[in-house]
């Protein structure tokens, strides 16, 4: 039988589709929609060029000509699906999805990608299902066990995700995004050795990955190993400059290393990149106030205040700079208000019934210890300072109790234990311990 004009043109268009020429692809299937306006199947094979164009609008009035020619026409929707994707209409793309399903259960593709769907919905439970339904009909389907992997991982099922992730990792074995995944799943599980193991496979597969290197960097310094995290986060930031989070962390971990001046430096780029956050003044005030320039940390945690007046730590923070300063009020209103904000903040109290002390406030540093131990029973500094107040009231006995049950508390884990046990027997005691 010979061909039709309309079949002629298609096979033109084909042609040029398969050498991706789809503007001449578009051309030649409108020359046989022309000849043929019934031709569902050069509407859809139009619709597939303008895909290819990413002019997703032109693909969806083709493909919902190619579905009302052809009701039946599975794959059409299916399409039509990936496209309601790439405009968001997320929802409409499950409708097409479940219609493609429905005219052919045995479509792997069709459940991956309601999966998916319901995946940008937060639908997590939903899109479990459907890449199971996906990998039973295909497993070796590495994007459904991927997808699957990140629903286990949104929903915390970091083992099942690690199980997917390493089904991926077998199968695309230079798939760095992979390993990045099962580190922040092995993160997440504490597992560090095999966190770091991964973001170091996805550095040798990809050296440019730069949240490979922010997140290695984080497993070094929760492990203490603050030069290589320092170097991870540089790597980080020469990839990626105008990013806060590298300069943050590697700020923390100067800071932790006890490079002051190197955190400081830091704080005031990411600063520089986001001059709003009061978390960064704030850290950046902590850095200048274990420099002991009170000074500038005070004019830090006043710009940290400014930006969030709801920042506890930013008074608490206020707060010991004027104590050092012995500005006792002005300690005392910041202790105040930042256990206004928070009545469960052990620190606040220790601090304010400090100043208390200094003030010679015995009885209200009384108060503010015995709050702090209300709180936390077994705070070993709690039981020191109000075993100190004590002594300084006149109250021996109560003293000695306290100065004990620091004892008790730190099982000489501490320089101090051994002052304390002195101060008992001048108190004409014994120590307990």
């Amino acid at each position: 039988m010979a061909k039709s004009a309309a079949e002629d043109w298609i096979e033109k268009g084909d042609f040029s589709f398969k050498v991706n020429n789809y503007k001449d692809a578009i051309r030649f299937y409108s020359n046989a929609i022309e000849v043929n306006p019934r031709a569902s199947f050069a509407y859809f094979k139009r619709a597939n060029s303008y895909f290819e164009l990413s002019q997703f609008p032109d693909a969806l009035i083709d493909y919902n000509h190619a579905i009302t020619l052809n009701p039946n026409f599975s794959f059409a929707f299916f399409k039509r699906g990936i496209v309601e994707v790439e405009l968001r209409h997320i929802t409409k793309s499950i409708d097409d999805f479940s219609k493609a399903i429905e005219l052919n259960r045995e479509f792997p593709f069709a459940y991956y990608r309601r999966g998916y769907s319901f995946y940008l919905l937060k639908k997590y439970e939903k899109g479990i299902e459907d890449f199971t339904q996906s990998l039973e009909l295909n497993p070796s389907y590495a994007l459904a066990y991927q997808y699957r992997g990140n629903s286990y991982f949104e929903r915390k099922m970091y083992d099942e995700a690690i199980e997917d992730f390493t089904k991926v990792a077998q199968l695309e074995p230079k798939n760095d995004k992979i390993y990045l995944s099962r580190g922040m799943a092995f993160l997440n599980t504490h597992k560090y050795k095999e966190a770091l193991k991964d973001f170091s496979t996805c550095l040798d597969i990809n050296p440019d990955f730069e949240k490979a290197y922010l997140y290695r960097g984080m497993i070094h310094s929760k492990l203490k190993d603050n030069s290589s995290a320092i170097s991870d986060f540089t790597s980080f930031i020469e990839l990626k400059p105008d990013s806060v989070d590298g300069y943050n962390n590697r700020a923390v971990a100067y800071f932790t290393h006890k490079e002051f001046e190197n955190s400081i430096r830091d704080y005031e780029k990411a600063i520089l990149i986001l001059p709003n956050n009061a978390q960064l003044y704030f850290n950046k005030g902590n850095a200048n106030y274990y420099l002991k320039k009170y000074i500038e940390a005070l004019i830090d945690f006043e710009k940290a205040i400014e930006l969030d007046p709801n920042l506890v730590s930013a008074y608490f923070g206020r707060a010991n700079c004027h104590t050092f300063l012995e500005q006792y009020k002005d300690a005392l209103k910041d202790f105040s208000k930042s256990l206004n904000l928070n009545q469960k903040f052990v620190q606040a109290y220790i601090g304010r019934g400090n100043v208390f002390m200094k003030m010679k406030h015995y009885k209200k540093a009384l108060e503010d210890f015995t709050l702090a131990i209300e709180i936390k029973p077994d705070f070993s500094i709690a039981y020191l300072n109000r075993g100190i107040a004590f002594r300084s009231d006149g109250k021996i006995e109560e003293a000695v109790i306290d100065f004990n049950k620091f004892l008790n508390l730190q099982n000489g884990k501490d320089s101090n234990t051994s002052q304390v046990r002195n101060w008992i027997k001048k108190l004409g005691y014994e120590p307990e311990h």
